[in-house]
């Protein structure tokens, strides 16, 4: 595994059913919850965050970010940024 689960729950969660229910702390509503980062490139992040009201994922990489409505988009950019990362 290239990759490092931080919070194993609602990264779990995000790959079998909505995270519309899940509770963000006061820091996690300013700067997103960490779901997991590259070993190889601590820069490399997956986030779960709140936009306009809405969780979305939040892919960041250096000083870019992309921000994916469904978690199979999320996890595929975030794979294929990890299967840069490790070239």
């Amino acid at each position: 595994m290239d990759y490092r689960i931080i919070n194993k729950q609602v990264f779990e969660q995000a790959q079998l059913r909505s995270v519309s229910d899940v509770a963000f702390t006061e820091e996690e509503l300013q700067n997103g919850m960490k779901l997991a980062v590259s070993k190889e490139d601590n820069t490399l992040e997956l986030y779960l965050v709140e936009v306009d009201g809405q969780k979305k994922f939040e892919v960041r990489w250096d000083d870019s970010q992309e921000y994916f409505t469904g978690w199979y988009s999320a996890w595929e950019n975030f794979t294929w940024c990890l299967s840069i990362t490790g070239n």
